[in-house]
């Protein structure tokens, strides 16, 4: 009977586990033209009554550096992915490798307008159950803007962006500059 037991809670772990990985399976992005992107989660199924806010939106990295998070604003329940794009409402998506949806009539998270450009970013909404449950960061290649410079943000509208890079590049340049300073007043 404990094997029976032991064997039934396992088959549940497994199967729980399996389906947290599988919540959000896409990532969508629309370019407005004007410098703002607005970005899409896919979740694979059930009708939302809102945008989820168990894992507080989007966490955007790039080389393992935090950059910025974007809070879920909205939804769009029952929509083709494939649709949303010839419709003009998706610029562009990327599928959470191993995790990817049918792109048929699934439910869909949005963000406000940010300022990111092209590049590969990683895309992280957290671990907490259940509905936009990711395990671990997934690398996402955004293609197809052209209202803000490749690499640039990830950031609010109205904030002047940062290149990406240049955020990966800062400690390197202050130790640089440090450096020399201090060569300069030994000299």
């Amino acid at each position: 009977m404990n094997i029976v037991k032991s064997t039934f809670s396992i088959a549940c772990l497994l199967l729980a586990s399996t389906v947290a990985q599988a919540h959000l399976v896409t990532f969508g992005w629309k370019d407005h033209g004007n410098g703002t992107v607005t970005l899409w989660g896919e979740h694979w199924h059930g009708n939302q009554s809102g945008p989820s806010t168990a894992n507080g939106g989007i966490h955007i990295s790039q080389g393992g550096i935090p950059l910025f998070t974007a809070q879920w604003t909205g939804f769009l329940n029952n929509s083709d992915r494939d649709d949303m794009l010839t419709s003009g409402v998706l610029t562009g998506w990327d599928d959470n490798t191993g995790n990817a949806g049918s792109g048929a009539n699934d439910d869909w998270f949005f963000t406000d307008p940010l300022v990111i450009g092209n590049g590969t970013w990683d895309f992280f909404t957290g671990t907490n159950c259940c509905i936009d449950t990711m395990l671990t960061p997934v690398q996402i290649t955004l293609t197809g803007i052209t209202s803000v410079p490749p690499g640039t943000g990830p950031g609010a509208p109205g904030a002047v962006p940062i290149p990406a890079a240049a955020l990966l590049f800062a400690p390197a340049l202050l130790g640089f500059f440090g450096l020399r300073r201090k060569a300069n007043k030994v000299a």
